[in-house]
């Protein structure tokens, strides 16, 4: 019986049965299970353990909040890796004990065991595996923690990795997806955790899901700010204001799962937080935040004076950002320089809207034809600002910075600032990345508070802090990497737990033989009036259709952009339809 015929009684229902059978003399039978290992998050980390488990011949079932599976990494960028052929090809020369090296520099504490790992196994078990899932790699970047370039990208980030693992995940008959699903909590029986039970946020319906495997890989809980306070790094100041930069779902969910289990947490006061957070123009009163940066502007605080390097290492950013007296401050240009801002992080940043949707929005960005008014705009002292832009434009006439080194000659410092209309982006901290989170052995187990291995129970990917490898400092890379390594090493103990099991997994050919719609009599009905009047009321476990479907009235998308008879205006129950689903990603998401 397959997942999706599969019918789930209540934990209950099930106790009484056996109660029942046993009084009346007779032997209960075994209760059968829905999976054999049961993934919670469908994100990078949970798609690589569904993978890695599927292809080995386990029965995997994916368990996610969303109604599509990919989690934040599909808006992520990419990956660091150690010793490839793109490095090779760009003349770098690279090597496991130089990669160890420097990330140990770098992080101050990261983890030595995982770092280890990690250098020594990626090219491996992200590379190699990337490409052979038919996502290639264009390019690598440099980093300030790396002495050789290791931020490696495919051309469409992160998205063309998730591609990959969702079309692979959808091609093995043993890997089965839920969605819309909340997960209360999790079941323990004899010692072992052995089930979890779930909510329907569509329907409100609860019941209970059994496996001999559960996997957490529900992501960091950075779009929590109370959580993220209370957890704070206790050599840093709080800041007066924090955005937040991480995914709304980000809330700490598996982190409350683990530790009702009996879970241990480690390195939990540990945050990547970034410096260039500026309040979402669509939400301008929650504390939702879009990353920006203009690489070509002079930064002040709130007295109007330079703090910190602008182009320097984003850990000593930080720093100087939470020493000042308020932690914000202005990102100072001219109309010159106007074409050097750049956003990232939500739906809308490329949307085809006439001017800039960030620089032509008064309230986030201010604009006067003096830097006096300028200064009485975002009301900080005029002469203090005017003082600070006349010193800079003086240092870049000389090619020095004097004051903070960020350059040193003269064809490496920015333009002046001299051309009228002058700009002004305030800017905040944002959360962005847990480096912290459940405690886990080299094999993916979770661990209690005596180091001792919780059967049944296995944690991956962000929720476990990317396995303290970014030790006190994050790493371009170090966050996707460690969710698919850890995910892959989770899913390989399990699969090791099955010796019997055939590797040869059923024919991918099979699942393409399911029925679908007529291709001649389906046709696009829904008007764009009719999508509106839908949006208009926010339902629960919808957020992924309402927020794509905005989208499309504001791109003015046709429907057949997205939809065909292979993706009806209905909920799709065959591989062949979500595989045709996975294919309409890239008109968002930018994939091809």
């Amino acid at each position: 019986m397959t997942f999706r015929t599969r019918e789930f009684f209540h934990a209950g229902v099930v106790t009484a049965l056996i109660g029942l059978l046993s009084a009346c003399g007779q032997t209960a039978p075994e209760p059968s299970l829905d999976a054999e290992a049961i993934i919670i998050g469908a994100g990078i980390s949970g798609l690589s353990a569904a993978v890695e488990m599927g292809r080995a011949g386990v029965d995997v079932l994916l368990v996610d909040m969303n109604s599509v599976p990919g989690g934040h990494a599909v808006m992520a960028g990419g990956f660091a890796i150690v010793d490839t052929p793109v490095q090779e090809q760009a003349g770098f020369e690279d090597s496991p004990d130089l990669a160890f090296e420097d990330w140990q520099e770098w992080t101050v504490d990261g983890d030595p065991e995982w770092t280890r790992f990690y250098a020594e196994n990626s090219r491996e078990m992200i590379y190699d595996w990337a490409e052979e899932m038919g996502a290639g790699w264009v390019r690598v970047a440099d980093g300030y923690e790396n002495s050789v370039p290791r931020f490696h990208f495919s051309e469409h980030g992160a998205m063309d990795f998730v591609y990959a693992l969702v079309t692979t995940a959808l091609r093995l008959p043993n890997v089965s997806f839920l969605y819309n699903q909340r997960v209360d909590h999790l079941t323990v029986e004899d010692g072992r955790v052995a089930g979890v039970e779930v909510v329907d946020l569509r329907t409100n319906a609860t019941k209970i899901l059994t496996g001999e495997h559960m996997l957490l890989a529900t992501g960091g809980f950075e779009g929590n700010l109370e959580r993220v306070l209370a957890n704070w790094m206790p050599d840093l100041p709080k800041p007066d204001r924090l955005l937040i930069g991480a995914s709304r779902h980000a809330r700490g969910l598996g982190l409350d799962l683990a530790t009702d289990a009996g879970a241990d947490l480690t390195r939990i006061n540990q945050h990547y937080i970034y410096t260039n957070g500026i309040v979402n123009i669509n939400e301008p009163d929650s504390e939702l935040a879009v990353t920006a940066a203009n690489g070509l502007s002079m930064w002040v605080n709130t007295n109007g004076e330079r703090f910190t390097n602008e182009t320097g290492r984003d850990k000593d950013i930080l720093v100087d950002l939470l020493d000042q007296e308020m932690a914000t401050y202005w990102a100072i240009f001219d109309e010159t320089s106007r074409d050097g801002i750049s956003m990232r992080g939500v739906e809308w940043i490329n949307t085809p809207t006439d001017g800039h949707p960030l620089l032509d929005d008064s309230k986030i960005t201010s604009k006067a034809e003096t830097i006096e008014e300028l200064a009485e705009l975002i009301r900080i002292p005029a002469e203090a600002l005017a003082n600070s832009v006349e010193r800079f434009n003086v240092m870049v006439e000389n090619g020095k910075d004097s004051e903070f080194g960020r350059f040193t000659r003269k064809e490496d410092a920015p333009p002046q600032i001299a051309v009228p209309p002058f700009y002004a982006i305030q800017f905040f901290p944002m959360t962005r990345k847990s480096m912290g989170g459940v405690s886990i052995d080299m094999d993916g187990h979770a661990l209690d508070a005596t180091g001792e291995v919780i059967p049944g129970l296995y944690a991956i990917g962000e929720l476990t802090g990317s396995v303290g490898i970014n030790g006190s400092h994050g790493m371009d890379g170090m966050f996707l990497g460690p969710a698919v390594i850890t995910g892959r090493v989770a899913g390989q103990t399990i699969v090791a737990s099955y010796p019997g099991k055939d590797a040869t997994h059923a024919s991918l050919t099979s699942w393409m033989k399911e029925p679908l719609p007529d291709p001649d009599t389906w046709q696009a009905s829904l008007t764009a009036a009719e999508l509106d009047t839908l949006l208009a009321t926010p339902r629960e476990g919808y957020w992924h259709f309402e927020i794509s479907h905005e989208m499309v009235l504001e791109r003015q998308y046709q429907c057949t952009d997205c939809h065909s008879a292979e993706v009806p205006f209905f909920l799709v129950n065959n591989r062949a339809s979500k595989l045709a689903q996975a294919e309409v990603c890239s008109t968002c998401h930018g994939r091809r």
